[in-house]
């Protein structure tokens, strides 16, 4: 069924009425390829077989067009003509080509219009008696002589009872266009132009073709806006959905263009002619820059001509000014052009592009899609495109775009830079990838190949993967590479990084750390001088943490190297030298910090140079004790990074939001967070991000009695470049809190102690930033060496001021146990104090507990079971199974956690003002009356007036029933 055809098929039933009364008609039927010619060709045909006609058929094809007479031949050999006249005309067109054949010349202009003659005397007597109908379909591709004919018979057939309908694509340039005005000069003649469908055909043509499914007006919409209208496309796009008679398909709806309908749009493309065809090619390879003068110049057209191709693109429903409707098709003209072709036409696009101050970002793809490039101006080009595409996040692009300017580029020092950018961008979303390319950046250092002035930025690469030794070998021979020349070629040792020399800079702790009473192994035999090394260092920290105000302070010397570990031969200078590189202190005034770093965070985007301040800002509120605004910009980033689909950014955030988790004691929600983080890194090859994340996450996971899944993660295979680098510390730390917690102290001690010496040598030994100290207290606490524990917590205590609540908390708990049975209790009070402040909800939990113990012990067990109960319950809420179950062990409870829930009270709606809150607090904590008094400086009868107000607002019967949660409802405290 033609669909919106009504009055071309009506102007067609006239012409046939005409020419049976007598009166002989031509008419051409032009339009696009695809708009249906050859299906009113087929309806005129059968029409006028039910009237009693005479049907002729040929059909022009491009294979045919040198072929003389080739279209006539098709009309005689028709069954519908009577033998005898078939067999007369066949005669006629043999002596025709008799004359004409190949190796003889032309006919004269009197023989060939003897043979037409006859020819048409012979027609002319089947039409005395029936209509003679002649239908040739696509009459572009007919050949001369045949065309001739077809004139000569118009010209002659006015009378007669004869009617000739001719199909021809529009806009095809043919090579002779004369036949067009001798046609145009007959007094029968009649054009009818076929237009694509409008949408409401479009509506009427899906239901035609699927009527049980009905056809929205959106629907309708959405497929015109695909194929234009054009029949051929609808057709394609209707198979491809499932939309075909027959089909049940309930998501027949999408009108996404796919292989199907592309190869339907480059059948129109070569049914189009050949300068149609050339400008479709042109099209896919100029893409979004392409307009007619640059399109003419690229394809070597007059711009005429250009013009024609393109129109007949556009009335095809292929393309939509001077681009394709899709990219689908746009890919597939590409595909199937010649290989040397597509790479000249993209040679020629570029530096016509380039000629014309087109953007970088145009230039660029062309560029890419060469095998060989020879333009001087190519890798300045590429450099720019690659920023141009970060700035639309568009970072896989600016990496290709990198990556062939290195290749190009005959510069040695910009080479350097431009790996440099390279390995900066692929952060965003390939951390591993990027490590690699900071990895050759210091092979030309150790090379002597990378100009001094590249220094500071290739040390800066390895320290935004937390990779310190490579960082500080950079540093030390970045500035010597200009005196010295490059070592000998040779076996080179590593340093616990994958290709880091080990002859010159000590390294990181191995795999699998030394044991107690061993060295550590000897990576070198001199130590690079530090003081250059400082230099650059300390411009680079105060660069990465803004927020600092640029105060670098001397690790506290309190005697030099840890006298509890065994120092590496070598090592003891490097450990209490002044001069170390790696020490960054925040300062004393840390709250005026944690301002700076909340406006840095407020007034700065995300951006490949903001990257590092940012995270450095939060680990500032972090260690600042602001975990709720840490928290808070976490999230942030994290919505931005995932907004921007950049996983390795996502990672590192979420890797960080993870450490807050820990940090509020909520180890449930770090484990989710770095799964979170894990997922956005695809690549197969580990980074030491990744190691960083599953350090965090086996902390997580100890935490909560998980310890069958931190064994597997642990037991993955790691990167040597993980120990040296700080997520290494991190690595190690988690390892021995697995360790301590299944009960294997001696492997707990070796990796604390590695934490703490790495540390030491980095100029990280600050609590603040590694609190190994603790950690090893508790585990030498586990082996009964309480003297040396009691030292290395009293010394931690002395690092501390009073912004780290958290860490002094937990130094005291453990103080408390290392401490005689009368000390206990008050550090533990003061333990709790600090926890409620810090909002570590697990910490605060283990300190409960211990103050439960304590307060049993002492016969007080009103209090022991007070305490115990808010340590349970703080437990429970945070997941950490393994000290629920210490508890209820301890204390003989095997009935907590079996009855009901505890009825929730929302304080919310209690609305309590901050005093309320902060008496309430501590007696949910375990305070007596006189204690809270104490800590807050006011009358024991003020404290029972907040209790009672307290009591009342919430609706509770006294301090058994006030909610776990209130201290951590108080503003944070700095």
């Amino acid at each position: 069924m033609l669909i919106a055809r009504e009055l071309e098929l009506t102007a067609l039933r006239i012409a046939v009425r005409d020419s049976a009364s007598g009166r002989a008609r031509t008419i051409f039927v032009e339009g696009p390829v695809g708009c249906g010619k050859t299906e009113l060709l087929e309806a005129l045909a059968a029409l006028s077989s039910d009237a009693g006609a005479i049907v002729l058929r040929a059909t022009g094809m491009p294979s045919e067009e040198s072929v003389p007479l080739g279209l006539v031949r098709q009309l005689v050999h028709s069954e519908a003509l009577p033998a005898d006249t078939r067999n007369w005309l066949e005669r006629v067109l043999d002596e025709e080509e008799g004359t004409t054949g190949p190796g003889l010349p032309d006919a004269t202009a009197h023989g060939r219009g003897a043979g037409m003659q006859r020819f048409w005397a012979a027609l002319r007597t089947v039409a005395r008696d029936r209509l003679v109908v002649i239908g040739i379909d696509d009459l572009q591709h007919a050949d001369s002589a045949s065309l001739q004919y077809l004139l000569h018979i118009a010209g002659r057939s006015r009378t007669s009872r004869l009617l000739m309908v001719f199909t021809e694509a529009l806009y095809y340039r043919q090579q002779d266009t004369a036949y067009r005005t001798e046609f145009l000069r007959q007094p029968n003649f009649r054009r009818i132009r076929l237009e694509c469908l409008g949408p409401d055909a479009v509506a009427r043509f899906l239901a035609h073709h699927q009527p049980r499914l009905p056809v929205g007006e959106d629907t309708a919409e959405e497929f015109y806006a695909v194929t234009r209208g054009n029949p051929l496309l609808l057709r394609a796009l209707q198979e491809e959905r499932g939309m075909t008679a027959g089909t049940s398909s309930g998501d027949c709806l999408d009108p996404g263009p796919g292989e199907t309908f592309a190869h339907a749009v480059l059948t129109c493309l070569d049914r189009s002619g050949p300068t149609a065809a050339k400008v479709a090619e042109g099209l896919a390879v100029l893409g979004a820059t392409a307009t007619l003068d640059l399109l003419s110049r690229l394809c070597r057209l007059p711009r005429t001509t250009a013009a024609q191709g393109l129109r007949a693109l556009h009335a095809a429903g292929v393309v939509d000014e001077c681009h394709f409707q899709h990219p689908a098709v746009c890919s597939q003209v590409l595909d199937g052009m010649d290989p040397e072709h597509r790479q000249q036409l993209h040679r020629r696009a570029a530096t016509l592009l380039y000629a014309d101050g087109a953007r970088a970002s145009a230039v660029a793809p062309h560029l890419l899609a060469l095998e060989r490039i020879s333009e001087p101006w190519a890798a300045a080009v590429l450099c720019d495109a690659a920023e141009e595409a970060l700035a639309d996040d568009e970072d896989g692009v600016a990496v290709a775009c990198l990556e062939l300017a290195h290749r190009v580029c005959e510069d040695p020092g910009r080479r350097i830079e431009i790996k440099v950018r390279t390995s900066v961008v692929l952060r965003r979303n390939h951390p591993s990838a990027a490590e690699a390319a900071a990895e050759e950046l210091l092979a030309a250092v150790r090379a002597g190949q990378a100009p001094p002035r590249y220094t500071t930025a290739i040390a800066d690469l390895f320290l935004a993967h937390r990779r310190l030794e490579e960082a500080y070998e950079v540093l030390v021979r970045g500035p010597q590479a200009a005196a010295v020349a490059p070592a000998p070629a040779g076996p080179v040792r590593t340093a616990g990084a994958a290709g880091a020399a080990g002859t010159a800079v000590p390294a990181g702790p191995s795999a699998a750390a030394p044991d107690r009473g061993t060295a550590a192994p000897d990576r070198g035999t001199a130590a690079p001088d530090r003081g250059t090394g400082g230099a650059l260092m300390t411009s680079i920290v105060e660069r990465r943490y803004p927020w600092a105000d640029g105060r670098l302070a001397a690790v506290p010397q309190q005697g030099g190297e840890l006298r509890a570990l065994p120092a590496r031969p070598g090592g003891e200078a490097l450990a209490s030298r002044g001069g170390q590189p790696w020490r960054l202190l925040l300062g004393p005034r840390r709250g005026d910090f944690a301002t700076a770093a909340e406006e840095m965070l407020q007034r700065s985007a995300l951006t490949d140079a903001t990257m590092e301040p940012l995270t450095s800002a939060i680990k500032c509120l972090l260690f600042s004790g602001k975990t709720k605004r840490a928290r808070y910009w976490c999230d942030v980033l994290l919505q931005n990074t995932a907004r921007r689909g950049a996983g390795g950014w996502y990672a590192m955030i979420a890797g960080l939001r993870a450490e807050v988790a820990l940090a509020q004691g909520n180890p449930e929600e770090a484990e989710r967070c770095i799964d979170a983080g894990l997922d956005r890194l695809t690549e197969r090859k580990r980074s030491v991000l990744a190691c960083g994340l599953i350090a965090v996450q086996v902390m997580a996971q100890t935490a909560m009695g998980k310890y069958e899944a931190g064994a597997r993660k642990l037991n993955e295979p790691v990167p040597q470049a993980v120990y040296a680098s700080a997520y290494g510390m991190t690595y190690m730390r988690a390892r021995g809190h697995y360790h301590l917690a299944t009960n294997r102290l001696d492997a707990a001690l070796d990796d604390f102690m590695a934490v703490g010496r790495t540390a030491q040598r980095w100029g990280l030994d600050q609590p603040v930033w590694v609190p190994w100290r603790s950690d090893l207290a508790e585990a030498l606490l586990g082996t009964g060496e309480c003297k040396e524990a009691e030292r290395l917590l009293l010394e931690q205590i002395s690092r501390l001021d009073d912004a780290n609540p958290r860490i002094h908390g937990v130094s005291l708990r453990l103080l408390a146990e290392a401490s005689a049975p009368g000390e206990r209790l008050g550090l533990l009070t003061r333990a709790v104090a600090q926890l409620r402040l810090s909002g570590d909800r697990l910490e605060l939990a283990r300190a409960l507990c211990d103050l439960g113990e304590t307060h049993k012990r002492l016969g007080d067990l009103a209090q022991a079971a007070m305490a115990s109960r808010r340590a349970w319950e703080l437990a429970r809420e945070c997941g950490a199974e393994p000290l629920c179950a210490r508890i209820r062990l301890e204390h003989g409870e095997a009935g907590w956690g079996t009855g009901p829930e505890k009825t929730l009270v929302d304080t919310r709606e209690a609305k309590l003002s901050d005093s309320e809150k902060r008496v309430a607090a501590l007696a949910a904590c375990g305070y007596t009356n006189r204690d809270i008094s104490s800590q807050l400086y006011i009358t024991v009868s003020t404290v029972e007036q907040h209790l009672t107000r307290v009591y009342r607002k919430l609706k509770i019967g006294g301090r058994q029933q006030l909610p776990i949660d209130l201290q951590f409802d108080l503003p944070e405290t700095a």
